[in-house]
């Protein structure tokens, strides 16, 4: 007897890349480098030289750059999710345009600017100081790009009629991603609570974030288990084909 193959398995493979890449990105931006938490903006010139011309930061990028492949894979969890969805493919593509870019601002940007600051020891303390705030600005202000990805997943969720996931969701995520908007004071304030390691501008954003990341990624693993195999783009029709004579599903 053969072993009947599982047909979701490319999607559970996607899935589980998720938390494995996060863990990575955590690994890279706090115990490694120690980006994280967000240092001051106004951090001494000397603090700024000895953190941007640290050994480990070299060992972050390189790590981040072996990873960094995984974050469009990580995006195609919510695209599979959004085409069962009986919306215009504009939400799929807003989504994976948003995704690209916010990776590239928010992910690359950073890590060549803090890379590079360690792998070129002979930089004057100025351009040390000038990768510093463009590495964080970029990691912490490019929040837009995101606030509408996500609020084009959050729309998505509430216009569908599939019900593929459950619409309190929807209003949670447009909800979460509305206070994405509290980073742009990060441009004009260098203390207080709006600058980029402010308690509203990074902590409260940061709480918000990861609850929000929790529970999506608890509804779309229950959105895979359900879903019914003859939807599967990969399925094999003639298993889930209809005898035209008999009505009984093979």
């Amino acid at each position: 007897m053969t072993r009947r193959r599982n047909r979701k398995l490319d999607q559970w493979i996607t899935f589980w890349s998720v938390p494995f890449f996060f863990n990575i990105f955590g690994l890279v931006f706090v115990p490694l480098s120690w980006m994280m938490p967000p240092r001051s903006p106004s951090a001494s010139t000397p603090d700024i030289v000895a953190f941007m011309q640290s050994h480990n930061l070299l060992v972050a990028c390189v790590l981040l750059t072996l990873a960094y492949g995984l974050a469009p894979v990580s995006n195609a969890v919510y695209l599979m999710q959004i085409k069962r969805m009986s919306v215009s493919p504009a939400f799929r593509y807003t989504l994976m345009t948003g995704a690209i870019t916010g990776a590239i601002v928010g992910m690359l940007f950073p890590m060549f600017c803090f890379g590079l600051g360690a792998f070129r020891p002979g930089y004057s303390p100025a351009v040390l100081s000038m990768l510093y705030d463009f590495g964080y600005l970029a990691f912490i202000g490019s929040l837009g790009c995101f606030c509408v990805m996500w609020m084009a997943f959050g729309l998505a969720i509430l216009l569908d009629t599939n019900n593929v996931l459950p619409k309190w969701l929807g209003y949670y995520t447009v909800w979460q991603y509305m206070t994405e908007l509290m980073a742009a004071p990060v441009w004009i304030n260098r203390s207080g609570p709006f600058a980029w390691n402010g308690l509203m501008t990074f902590w409260f954003t940061m709480v918000l974030y990861v609850s929000w990341q929790l529970v999506v990624y608890t509804c779309i693993y229950r959105s895979i288990k359900k879903q019914p195999e003859s939807e599967l783009d990969n399925a094999d029709l003639s298993t889930v084909a209809t005898d035209s004579r008999t009505g009984v599903t093979a």
